[in-house]
C-alpha cells in the first residue's frame, strides 16, 4: 500500500493528536481489529472505538477504514500512521539508550524466551539468576512469537533461529535435536501394523521427511494437532508415535524413542541483545549465565545419551 500514497509527516502537525491516539492508530492498523488495538493497549473495546470515533472526525480525517481485510489506513492515515511509527522508533531508541547508561547490577530486566525452552529447559534456571542477582527485578517473556529488541520488547532473547537480525549482537550456541517418541505402554500394548502418527499438519515439510524416513512410513495418523505442547501432550497420554524435541522426551521416563529413529538438528539457540544495550551490566549478567545454563544442558538439548 505505501508503494502508491505519497506521504507528508509534516501535514501531521496540524492534526490536534497525542502520542497516545498516534499510539491508537498504529495498534489497530496492525491488529485491523479494534478489539486486537484494545488488546495491545491494553485498555477496553468500547475506549478504542469511541477515541477511534472522535479521531476519524476530526479535520482531515477520517484515518482509518474498514476493509474486508478488516481496519485499514485512508490516505490522511496513512501520514499518521508513518509519523507514528517514527515517533514509536525514537520512543523505543530513547527507553533503550536511557537502559544503556544504567550500569550497575541493579533494575528491571525483561528476558524473552519461548515457552517451551522455559517450561522443558530454564525454568530452575531463572530461579537461581533471580536468587543470584537479588536486585534485578527480572521479568520472563513466555511468549513463543517474535520479540523485536528495536521496539524495546525485550532486553534480552533466548531463541532458535537460523537467520536473527543481523545488528542484534549476542551468542550463537548449538542446534536442538529432535526424533521420533511414543509412550513405552503404547509401543508395548499396539501391535507394529496398528502403530499411528500424532502429526502436525500434512503441509509441514519436515514432517513428511521425518515420517518418510522412519520404519513407520505407511502406518496412518491418528490425529492432527496443530500446535507442538498439544502434540506433545498426545504423545505423553499413549495416543499415537510423534515427534518431539529431544530435551521436551528424552527426561520423560515414559517415552521412549522409536526403534532407528534419527536425531535431527535442527536451528541453534542464540542469546541475542540490542547493540545499545549490550554493555550493560545487567546484558552482561544475563548472557553469561543463561550462555552457562544451557552449556551445561547441551547434551540434552542436542539429544545424545
Amino acid at each position: 500500500m505505501r508503494a502508491w500514497i505519497e506521504v507528508d509527516v509534516d501535514w501531521c502537525k496540524n492534526v490536534p493528536m497525542d502520542w497516545s491516539d498516534y499510539q491508537l492508530i498504529l495498534a489497530v492498523v496492525r491488529e485491523r481489529t479494534v478489539r486486537g488495538g484494545a488488546r495491545v493497549l491494553g485498555v477496553s473495546h468500547a475506549t478504542v472505538s469511541r477515541r477511534l470515533a472522535y479521531l476519524n472526525g476530526l479535520a482531515g480525517g477520517p484515518f482509518v477504514q474498514k476493509s474486508p481485510a478488516g481496519l485499514w489506513p485512508t490516505k490522511s492515515g496513512q501520514a499518521i500512521l508513518e509519523a507514528a511509527e517514527k515517533m514509536e522508533v525514537l520512543t523505543a531508541e530513547a527507553a533503550r539508550r536511557q537502559r544503556a547508561s544504567e550500569q550497575n547490577l541493579s533494575g528491571s530486566l525483561t528476558i524473552s524466551m519461548g515457552g517451551l525452552v522455559l517450561k522443558h529447559l530454564l525454568f530452575e534456571s531463572v530461579t537461581r539468576f533471580a536468587d543470584l542477582y537479588p536486585d534485578i527485578e527480572l521479568t520472563i517473556d513466555g511468549s513463543d512469537g517474535f520479540v523485536d529488541l528495536d521496539r524495546a520488547e525485550a532486553d534480552i532473547v533466548i531463541r532458535t533461529s537460523h537467520n536473527p537480525p543481523a545488528h542484534w549482537v549476542g551468542r550463537r550456541l548449538f542446534s536442538w535435536g529432535a526424533s521420533l517418541y511414543a509412550h513405552k505402554d503404547y509401543l508395548a500394548s499396539t501391535p507394529a501394523e496398528e502403530r499411528q502418527w500424532i502429526a502436525p499438519p500434512e503441509d509441514e515439510p519436515r514432517w513428511r521427511e521425518w515420517r518418510a524416513q522412519s520404519v513407520y512410513p505407511d502406518a496412518s495418523v491418528a490425529l492432527t494437532i496443530t500446535d507442538i505442547p498439544g502434540r506433545f501432550e498426545a504423545i505423553k497420554r499413549g495416543l499415537g508415535m510423534g515427534r518431539a524435541a529431544c530435551f521436551m522426551a528424552d527426561p520423560d521416563p515414559d517415552l521412549v524413542r522409536l526403534e532407528h529413529a534419527p536425531i535431527a538438528q535442527q536451528d541453534p539457540f542464540w542469546l541475542l541483545v540490542h547493540p545499545d544495550f549490550a554493555q550493560t551490566a545487567r546484558a552482561k549478567a544475563g548472557l553469561r549465565f543463561f550462555a552457562d545454563e544451557l552449556t551445561a544442558l547441551r547434551g540434552l538439548i542436542e539429544g545424545r545419551p
